[in-house]
C-alpha cells in the first residue's frame, strides 16, 4: 500500500510540474508555476528547490516504465513464437527455459552447503534438496534472460523512451582518467573511508579496460559525516593531484581506509616522489577543502546523498552496484550513438 501511495505522489508531483511549464506563455522560456500577492515562483525556482527530489523521482518512473515495457514486449515476442512453433505459451516456455536445465554441478551444491549450511535445515538431505532447488531456479533464471535477449535482438526491439539526465560541470584540474571527449562521461562521487566505494573499484578498473578510450572516469569527493578522516582524505587527494600523483594516492587511500590519519597521508606523500613540505601545506592550509564541499553540494543537488554515487552520461546510479549495471548504461549511451559495444572478452584480456 505505502509503495502505490508513493508512486502515486511522484506521479502527481511530476504532472503537476509538467502542467505548470506547459501552461506558460508561448514563448516564453522560464514559465511562471505560482503567484501570490506580487511576488511569483517560476519553472526554473521550482526545479532548484525541488531537483534533488525530481531527480529521483524521474529515475524511479523512467526505471520502472522501462521494466514494464520490457516485460510486455517479451510476453509477445513468447507468444509469437509460441504460435510459429504450433505451441501454448507454457509449452514454449517449458521447451526453451525448463528443458535446458540440467543437474547442478556437485561441486557447487557443496560449495553452497557450506557456504550457507547454518541457513538451511537441520537434515543433511533436506538441505541438500534446498540447494539443488535455489541452483535451478537460478538457472532457469539465466535461461530466461538469455532468450528475452534473443528474442529482443531478432525483433530489432528498440526503448525510445528517453532517460532523465543531469547537466554536471567538469572543471579543469578535476581528476579523471580516459580521453576527455570520449562518448561516455562516468563521473564518480565518492568518500574514501566507504567499505562500498572500496567494493566497487575493481569494476569500474574492468569498465576502463572493456571500454577504452570510450570512456572517461571523473572522480568527485562525497565524504560522508561518519568518516571522520574522509573529508581531508578527500582533499589531500587533490594535494596529490597537483604532483600528478592521484592515481596512486588514490588507490592507496582506498586499501588504507582505516588507518587514515594526517600523519600516515603526509608520510605516504614522501613515500610516491611528492614534494612533502608542498604537500603538508596543500593539505594544513585546507586548500581543497572548499573544492570538496563543491563536489557534496553537487551531489547532493543530484539526490545522491550516500556512497558511492554515479552519473553516467548524466543518468543517475547510486549504490555499489554488480558491474552489469554499470555495463547496461554504458552500452545503451554507445548503441545511441551508433558506436559497437566491445565484447565482454575485452577486459578479460586486457588484464592477461
Amino acid at each position: 500500500m505505502k509503495i502505490g501511495m508513493w508512486t502515486t505522489t511522484a506521479s502527481i508531483l511530476l504532472s503537476v510540474v509538467a502542467v505548470a511549464c506547459a501552461q506558460g506563455p508561448e514563448g516564453v522560456d522560464d514559465p511562471e508555476v505560482a503567484k501570490f500577492g506580487d511576488q511569483v515562483i517560476t519553472a526554473s525556482e521550482l526545479e532548484t528547490l525541488a531537483g534533488s527530489s525530481l531527480v529521483a523521482l524521474r529515475q524511479q518512473i523512467y526505471d520502472t516504465q522501462v521494466s514494464k515495457l520490457e516485460a510486455e514486449i517479451n510476453q509477445r515476442l513468447v507468444q509469437q513464437a509460441a504460435a510459429a512453433e504450433g505451441l501454448t505459451e507454457g509449452e514454449y516456455l517449458r521447451k526453451r527455459i525448463d528443458a535446458m536445465v540440467g543437474e547442478p554441478d556437485e561441486v557447487d551444491i557443496a560449495k553452497l552447503m557450506s557456504q550457507y549450511r547454518s541457513q538451511l535445515a537441520d537434515d543433511d538431505v533436506q538441505a541438500r534438496a534446498q540447494i539443488i532447488q535455489a541452483l535451478v531456479q537460478r538457472e532457469k533464471q539465466q535461461r530466461s534472460q538469455e532468450l528475452r535477449k534473443v528474442l529482443f535482438a531478432e525483433a530489432g526491439v528498440e526503448i525510445l523512451l528517453v532517460p532523465p539526465r543531469v547537466e554536471v560541470a567538469i572543471a579543469d584540474g578535476t581528476p579523471s582518467r580516459g580521453p576527455e571527449d570520449a562518448p561516455i562521461v562516468m563521473i564518480e562521487y565518492t568518500d574514501f573511508q566507504c567499505p562500498f566505494c572500496t567494493r566497487v573499484q575493481p569494476a569500474l578498473d574492468a569498465l576502463m579496460k572493456r571500454y577504452d578510450g570510450h570512456i572517461r572516469h571523473v572522480f568527485k569527493n562525497l565524504p560522508l559525516p561518519m568518516h571522520a578522516e574522509a573529508q581531508l582524505a578527500g582533499a589531500a587527494s587533490l594535494c596529490a593531484q597537483d604532483q600528478g600523483k592521484f592515481w596512486e594516492y588514490h588507490d592507496w587511500l582506498f586499501a588504507n581506509q582505516r588507518t587514515l590519519n594526517r600523519d600516515s597521508m603526509v608520510a605516504k606523500a614522501g613515500e610516491f616522489g611528492m614534494d612533502v613540505e608542498v604537500f603538508t601545506g596543500c593539505i594544513d592550509k585546507g586548500t581543497y577543502l572548499a573544492t570538496v564541499r563543491a563536489d557534496m553540494a553537487e551531489a547532493n543537488s543530484f539526490g545522491i546523498t550516500g556512497t558511492p554515487g554515479f552519473l553516467i552520461n548524466g543518468r543517475v546510479l547510486t549504490g555499489a552496484q554488480p558491474i552489469e549495471q554499470f555495463e547496461a548504461i554504458i552500452d545503451q549511451e554507445l548503441e545511441r550513438r551508433g558506436i559497437d559495444v566491445p565484447p565482454k572478452q575485452a577486459a578479460a584480456e586486457a588484464t592477461n
